[in-house]
């Protein structure tokens, strides 16, 4: 199958619902793009949301992060887990993921052992009777003393040994304080079928081979290169991609895709080729920085010609941008990107960037600070878009010109 570059773009756009389609509506709907991608990237820091939070705010209609703490702590139908780094998926994938919790016990051994808090591993036992007696607790709540003599890693033995027992699935999160997790045991938070399901896969390789078909849903569109968007533990290498990947060509299941002026082919689901038919209506989405569609940073530049690095980890005087900045999609282009400002009562921005190549119309920042609002009311901006946004984005245009 051969495609444009432009085909290529609303492929991806319309297969992650960034086009303004009133087709995901609140929980149901952050539901139901959870069971097509069946994984969302979590990190910590928030400056106007979580990654997690900002995902969906982009696809799903009236959401709210409200939505996804329900989903995860009281309908149990979403967990925290690792997948793509630390993420979220679908509570009934849990059982298919024995493979990698097993691998991260083994490296979190090896880190605390680094470290010098192996000592955490002496007190699991202690630790899981303390949640069967008391049940769901904070680290802080089970006093062990202080963890190595590391700057990195966990203070307390008790934070060291429940992480630990969390990578291995022995405990999971109860619930989240802000950051802070309230751990209790897994055979708690999860139903029994799930818990009793007897191993997915008998091997590393069926597992491997699922987790192939399965992040290609995830992206919706990848080629076979090393990058992010494989990034994960236990995903099989280049060459055993390759293998897997052609093993579902011939199933049937997936399709090589050529896009016009890049000499490595892509591949997606063969359930997804329709998403190449439909039409959509371009609208303005802004795209947290760990967004599904982001996760492959060069193909990213290849098919949408647009450069992006997260710097939140670059030292300030060497950044291009900003600390925390969030690309802005208009249509099936990347046509900015912008700082915002922290800030409880309002939206605000410190800085915007255009893109060289764009063409600024009145209509497309008129859609731009509607999107603001609509971010501002998702996070209960009470005082909306701050006034002096508009003339941010506005400077910004005139020094393009």
């Amino acid at each position: 199958m051969k495609v444009t570059k432009e085909e290529a773009r609303s492929f991806l756009v319309k297969y992650h619902n960034l086009t303004g389609s009133d087709s995901l509506r609140g929980v149901d709907g952050a539901l139901e793009y959870m069971k097509k991608v069946r994984c969302i990237q979590y990190d910590p820091l928030n400056i106007i949301g979580r990654n997690t939070d900002l995902v969906l705010q982009a696809r799903v209609v009236d959401y709210k992060p409200e939505m996804l703490t329900q989903l995860l702590y009281q309908d149990r139908l979403l967990i925290d887990g690792w997948d793509k780094m630390m993420s979220i998926y679908p509570t009934e994938d849990w059982a298919y993921f024995h493979f990698v919790r097993e691998q991260k016990g083994i490296e979190a051994v090896s880190i605390l052992k680094h470290r010098e808090s192996q000592e955490a591993l002496r007190f699991t036992e202690v630790v899981l009777d303390s949640l069967a007696k008391n049940g769901p607790m904070e680290p802080k709540q089970i006093p062990l003393g202080a963890a190595g003599k590391s700057s990195w890693g966990h203070r307390n033995l008790s934070s060291a040994t429940l992480d630990y027992l969390y990578h291995i699935g022995k405990v999971g999160v109860y619930t989240k304080k802000n950051v802070n997790k309230v751990y209790d045991l897994i055979e708690n938070l999860l139903p029994n079928d799930t818990l009793c399901q007897p191993a997915a896969f008998k091997t590393e390789d069926d597992f491997m081979k699922w987790y192939v078909y399965r992040r290609l849903g995830s992206v919706g569109m990848l080629w076979n290169r090393n990058g992010g968007g494989w990034l994960a533990t236990l995903m099989p290498n280049k060459t055993t991609r390759r293998q897997i990947l052609d093993e579902y060509i011939d199933e049937g299941l997936v399709q090589a895709v050529e896009v016009e002026g890049i000499s490595e082919p892509f591949y997606i689901r063969s359930c997804d080729k329709h998403y190449f038919d439909s039409k959509y209506t371009k609208a303005v989405r802004f795209i947290a920085p760990l967004d599904n569609i982001l996760w492959e940073r060069d193909m990213l530049s290849k098919v949408f010609d647009f450069n992006y690095t997260w710097e939140v980890y670059v030292p300030a005087d060497k950044r291009k941008y900003g600390y925390y900045v969030i690309p802005v999609l208009y249509g099936n282009r990347f046509i900015a990107r912008f700082e915002p400002e922290k800030s409880k009562t309002h939206f605000q921005i410190k800085n915007w960037w255009w893109e060289e190549d764009v063409s600024v119309s009145d209509k497309i920042i008129d859609l731009i600070l509607k999107e603001m609002k609509r971010l501002s009311v998702c996070f209960d901006k009470k005082d909306g878009v701050h006034k002096s946004t508009e003339p941010i984005i506005k400077k910004a245009l005139k020094s393009k010109q």
